[in-house]
């Protein structure tokens, strides 16, 4: 039996320390987008001898840049993959094979965090992201900054995909605390852009409930300290949204007065 043929398409900067582990399984899948946006470390060699097609872009944003690597895959089905994000063969068995079943038009797919060098506890909740799918169904939210996830078509079939896609963009706290202050930054800019208004209650209320939301109700308790510190961070992201959508508007309104 033939296979639906998938494209997989990766965007890149400076992303040669796990590169090849992600590229490794990949290479099964018909063909391989990456695109760059300047890397100064071997990232563009490691992905030539995978055999993907290289291409440069200079960086849009998140979602305009995953948005224009797509349009460059010649197949209906697509798999985006991060350079920090590895699927087992077994997993990418498991891809082929669902879509070979054409049961569904988008799937999500579940991930899990690798902190301080260990998965977190198997019993805690897992991100999950549609990243699997028929490119037509779906539409990268241009106007977002960050969090870049797909849009997918009302009229469209979705389904959860099972196992796990080993994650290590979060691996430690230092890098965690890094993303979390650029991704709040950005997602502030964003509300700001879009006229959304700050919040007093929300500045006073978002650290504790979202730390509430990570330890307990997505159980990062079950991974000892790693889960505290974890369930902190998550926390501290949320606060950090409010107290830099606060500046961006206090600045405003005080450069207009001058």
């Amino acid at each position: 039996m033939s296979h639906t043929p998938i494209s997989v398409f990766i965007i890149t900067l400076n992303e040669e320390k796990y590169l090849n582990q992600v590229l490794e399984n990949l290479r099964n899948f018909d063909e391989i987008i990456l695109v760059d946006s300047g890397s100064t470390d071997n990232t563009v060699e490691i992905a030539k001898q995978y055999g993907a097609k290289v291409y440069h872009q200079d960086w849009l944003g998140f979602a305009k840049q995953k948005s224009y690597a797509m349009s460059l895959c010649r197949n209906d089905w697509v798999l985006n993959v991060d350079g920090d994000e590895i699927l087992s063969s077994e997993f990418v068995s498991r891809i082929q094979s669902v879509v070979d079943e054409k049961s569904a038009d988008a799937y999500r797919l579940y991930f899990e965090d690798i902190f301080w060098q260990l998965p977190m506890s198997a019993n805690s909740k897992k991100r999950s992201i549609v990243r699997l799918y028929n490119k037509h169904k779906v539409q990268f939210p241009t106007d977002r900054l960050v969090h870049e996830n797909v849009k997918v078509s009302k009229s469209a079939k979705q389904q959860d995909m099972s196992g796990l896609v080993i994650h290590y963009g979060y691996q430690s706290t230092e890098v965690l605390m890094e993303k979390q202050n650029k991704y709040s930054s950005l997602k502030a800019q964003e509300k700001f852009n879009k006229g959304k208004k700050p919040s007093w209650l929300k500045l006073f209320l978002v650290f504790p409930l979202m730390f509430v939301k990570a330890y307990f109700i997505e159980r990062m308790f079950l991974s000892g300290r790693r889960g505290l510190v974890h369930a902190y961070i998550s926390a501290m992201y949320g606060f950090l949204k409010e107290a830099k959508l606060h500046e961006l508007h206090f600045v405003n309104k005080n450069n207009r007065k001058k």
